[in-house]
This record gives C-alpha cells, sequence and structure tokens, in this order.
C-alpha cells in the first residue's frame, strides 16, 4: 500500500448512500493522482475492501485497494487519468459484490518545470516546479527509452536540486504523479560533453607515492584511479577523489605491469580521460602480514542488517532465490553472534511501487529465536523500489542506544531507484557518528560500474565491500563484515595497507611498520615484515 497524506480540503462532500448498512463519505470530484479521504459507515465486515474503478466496470473488478477501516477515514489514492470513476465497497470473497459505490470526478492536473536549458555532464543544477506536489510526486530525468534515469521527491522541496547524467545528449526534465507515474509536465533539457585530462609520471616505482595533476569538471565524487591496462569500464583500484585537491597523491600497486590512470566520474565511473602508467619493480619484493586476535576480541558494539527485499531478489542464483540465499545466509549470522550482541534488522522494497523502508527488529540483545522467526517470514515483491539512501538516513535513530562501535551491513543487488543519495547519506551518519562503519555486500552484481560505486560507499563508510556471487561467498562477506578491521601503517603515518582480522594476509613492502586495530588505537603492535615472508601478528 502506499503512503498517504489526507487531504482536509477534501473531506466535506456529502455522504452517498447504497444500501442500508454501507455508507460512503467521499468527495464528489479531486484532482487526478491526489490522495482523498473516506469514510464507510454501517455495519462493516472484516475483509471488507475499497477500491476507485472507472464508472462502468464490471462487477467484482478493482484497482488498488485497502480494506475497509471501522476507525477512521481511509486514505486511497485516485487514478492519474482524468474521467469519471466510481468508489466502491466490495464484499470480502468472490465474486466481489459491490456494497456500496459513490461517484467520483477525477480532474485533470498539470506541472511546469524552470531550469537551464543546457547543463554539463554530471552537473548538479536546480529545478523549481509548480503542480499538485502530492506525498509522492517527483521530478526526473529521462530520455527516449528510460522514464527516469534519476529523480528527486517534490516534498524535498522548492526548487530541487537534480545531477544530469554523465552521458551527453537530449533529455527531458518529467514531473511525475507519483500514484501512478504518469508524467503531468515536461521540458528539454541538453546535457553537454565534459572533457579532462591527466599529468603523471610515465613511470613509477611499485609501492611509491606520486602526485597526479589533473583537468575536469570536478563533479560531486569524481576520482582518479590506478588499473590494470585494460580493465573493464568501471573498474579501480588505488584512488583518490577531486575533491582532495589538485593535484592528489596516489601510491602504486606493489606489482609491476602496465597500468592505466583514469580520471572516473562520480556518478556512473565513465572514464572521461586516460594515460597510461608503467609500474616498475621496486628494489624489495613484498612480504605479508596475517592478524588474528590474541584471544576474546571485542564484540561489535551493535549490527544492523539493512536487507533489500525489492523484485530483483526474486531472481535465482544458483538454485534458489536471491531473496532465499539471503534470509539463509542471515539465520547463519544471528546463530554465530555472540549472545546478548545489540542487534537490528532493517527491511526495504516489500511494497509495490513503494520506497518503503521498515526497522523489523529493533535494536535490542539478541533474541535468536525472535530474529530467526522474523527473518523466515520475509519476501521480496515485484516491481518494489530500492530506497538505499532513505534506509541509511534512518541508522542514527537506529542505533542511536548502541554504546561503542556498530557495524551497519547493507545487503543489495540493485542500484538506488529512490531518488536517494546514499553516498551523502554515508558522509553525514560518519560525519555524526564516527563509531558506526557501513559494509555494502553487492549480492549477483554484474555491473562493473555499480559495484565501484558501491565500493566507493563502503571506503566512505568506514567499512569493507564484498562481491557475494554464491551462498558461499555471501555467508562469508557477513561473516568477515563484523570482524574488526586493521591497518598497516609506516612511520609517517601513512596508511600503507587494510586488512579483516583473521582474513586474508595484506601485502607490504619489507621495513618496521605499526599494525593497529581501526577505532581502537590502544590495540597496536610493531612489526617487521621481510621479503616474501608472512609474519602472523595476535592483537
Amino acid at each position: 500500500m502506499a503512503r498517504h497524506v489526507l487531504l482536509a480540503c477534501l473531506l466535506f462532500a456529502s455522504p452517498l448512500v447504497a444500501t442500508a448498512q454501507h455508507t460512503i463519505d467521499a468527495p464528489d470530484s479531486a484532482p487526478a493522482g491526489s490522495e482523498i479521504a473516506i469514510t464507510v459507515g454501517g455495519s462493516v465486515s472484516p475483509r471488507e475492501f475499497i477500491t476507485i474503478v472507472e464508472r462502468g466496470s464490471r462487477e467484482g473488478s478493482y484497482n488498488d485497494y485497502k480494506y475497509v477501516s471501522k476507525t477512521g477515514p481511509i486514505a486511497l489514492s485516485t487514478p492519474t487519468t482524468p474521467g469519471d470513476y466510481e468508489i466502491r465497497v466490495l464484499g470480502p470473497e468472490s465474486p466481489y459484490p459491490t456494497l456500496a459505490r459513490h461517484a467520483l470526478r477525477v480532474q485533470q492536473v498539470s506541472a511546469t518545470l524552470e531550469a537551464p536549458a543546457q547543463v554539463a555532464a554530471g552537473a548538479s543544477f536546480q529545478v523549481r516546479w509548480t503542480g499538485p506536489g502530492n506525498a509522492r510526486d517527483y521530478v526526473g530525468i529521462g530520455d527516449a527509452t528510460h522514464p527516469y534515469l534519476a529523480y528527486v521527491y517534490t516534498r524535498q522541496g522548492n526548487p530541487l536540486s537534480l545531477r544530469a547524467p554523465d552521458q551527453p545528449g537530449e533529455y527531458e526534465l518529467r514531473y511525475f504523479l507519483g500514484a501512478g507515474d504518469k508524467v503531468a509536465g515536461s521540458r528539454k533539457l541538453t546535457v553537454g560533453a565534459v572533457s579532462a585530462s591527466l599529468s603523471a609520471p610515465a613511470t613509477v616505482v611499485g609501492g611509491s607515492e606520486f602526485a597526479v595533476r589533473w583537468t575536469g569538471p570536478g563533479n560531486k565524487h569524481d576520482y582518479i584511479t590506478i588499473v590494470p591496462k585494460g580493465a573493464r569500464e568501471g573498474e579501480y583500484g588505488p584512488y583518490q577523489y577531486t575533491a582532495r585537491g589538485n593535484p592528489v597523491t596516489l601510491r602504486a600497486p606493489l606489482a609491476a605491469g602496465e597500468y592505466e590512470l583514469r580520471y572516473s566520474t562520480g556518478q556512473s565511473s565513465a572514464t572521461v580521460a586516460r594515460v597510461a602508467l608503467q609500474v616498475t619493480p621496486a628494489a624489495h619484493v613484498p612480504g605479508r602480514i596475517s592478524v588474528e586476535t590474541a584471544g576474546v576480541t571485542d564484540a561489535p558494539g551493535a549490527v544492523e542488517v539493512i536487507l533489500d527485499a525489492s523484485g530483483s531478489m526474486r531472481q535465482k542464483l544458483g538454485t534458489q532465490r536471491r531473496i532465499d540465499v539471503a534470509k539463509q545466509t542471515l539465520t547463519d549470522l544471528v546463530r554465530t553472534l555472540p549472545a546478548g550482541t545489540p542487534f537490528a534488522l532493517r527491511v526495504f522494497g516489500r511494497e509495490v511501487g513503494s520506497c518503503q523502508t521498515a526497522l523489523d527488529i529493533p535494536l535490542g540483545a539478541l533474541d535468536r529465536e525472535v530474529a530467526r522467526a522474523r527473518i523466515a517470514s520475509l519476501d521480496a515483491k515485484n516491481e518494489a523500489k530500492t530506497p538505499i539512501g532513505a534506509s541509511l538516513e534512518q541508522v542514527t535513530q537506529d542505533l542511536a542506544s548502541a554504546r561503542g562501535n556498530a557495524e551497519v551491513i547493507v545487503v543489495t543487488d540493485g542500484e538506488e531507484t529512490c531518488g536517494g543519495d546514499p553516498a551523502a547519506a554515508i558522509a553525514s551518519l560518519r560525519e555524526r557518528a564516527p563509531h558506526i562503519r557501513v559494509s555494502i555486500v553487492g549480492l549477483a552484481i554484474e555491473d562493473a560500474a555499480l559495484a565501484a560505486t558501491f565500493r566507493r560507499w563502503a571506503d566512505a563508510g568506514g567499512g569493507l565491500y564484498f562481491d557475494a556471487r554464491d551462498a558461499g561467498a555471501l555467508n562469508r562477506a557477513l561473516a568477515l563484515a563484523v570482524r574488526p578491521r586493521f591497518e598497516v601503517i609506516d612511520a609517517s603515518g601513512h596508511v600503507l595497507a587494510e586488512g579483516v582480522v583473521g582474513g586474508e594476509p595484506v601485502s607490504v613492502m619489507p621495513g618496521t611498520h605499526i599494525v593497529r586495530l581501526k577505532n581502537n588505537a590502544g590495540r597496536e603492535q610493531p612489526v617487521t615484515v621481510r621479503e616474501k615472508d608472512t609474519v602472523a601478528v595476535k592483537l
């Protein structure tokens, strides 16, 4: 069911009595795509429901509906196509007899949009709008094949801030009625091409730091990265955001070989500029460090899982649906977490056409049986949307009572589709609550650019990105996501490598370094690394 805003001005229409047992109190007319208040009076039975259909529709037919309430008005969205309709109360069993009806005229609505005629690819710009401003109305940018590529809800203000696609071309700004995704107004938008350039040494030594000068749009989250020569579009290695300054400093990979420097856009990881980079062998061969804990390690202050239950999670991963694989893995996680661990579960995507997100298990000492039962009841819904940003915006409130470090793990198989800004939500979360880390588990992600976006979100969240392509990988990802993290720093305080306690060893150049637990400065140890050797460290 959709979210609703009651329109008080529409409450004062006279009721139409259809039977001695049922009455309908509702407006005689309302704008297309608006939400109206409907009161059903009389002797109401369980599971009777109310719907709006075209006048003359066959008996028993229905569209969006809500069950009749005995406690007050029902909020229901009007159709987005103007015309003559009926509000009907239907019986609870097929053929759903009509128990009451009320005539409704749905009126035409329109919207206007004011914005620049042309913007640069990837640039942010403002759009002023006029229109009904219903609770779920939104303004999007689309083209000939996509109704919208990105959008923002009108409830977020006027003007709205939108971001142009990374690809130049001809687009349209469109005002959508949220109740039925119908366009109420539009205007043309030209997205112009951008260019960039990179200046750096042609050859660098493995593991060394070097400067890269750049020119380019410098849009939000644009970055410069090092990848192997011929890497797929969207892949990335060591990187720095252009927002860090000019030049940016990068550390060369330890492995010698042919690489590329790329200027990548922050929105779709499209390459705007590239130059060749040769990495030569260092004077010494790297060694490795593996880290375990000495005795009982610190348990996370809290664990919150944010689970995607949108329609794409109904697709198969191997022989099982993705949602079923995720449920099994979550069940394993709650079985292995220490007893009493503060635990919370947030789920999004369970309502058709909705950006619903709900806290299914509020933060509290883990009750394994309660958690298992709640997880077992979950399912994914076709045509449900993916509000990753909106879910992350709730984390501070979800974990308000948490003490100490906390881990947030987002499990999703798709991109943000509700106009949210997950990167901004993570940045805001980390600014307000640096003790909370965000990891992303990408389930069956085939799009390299999307995987790159998830990795950058996890980096910004102080967490990790896990590419889970099967049930075993998902299990390992959740197990590692709740373990402590460590970093290796040199004498100057530069971070040389990062890893997970109990995970794979990390490679570093020979020398004396410091290994320390992240978010726990008191847990550190000096270590001397020799060529080709693996040093085991216990913290």
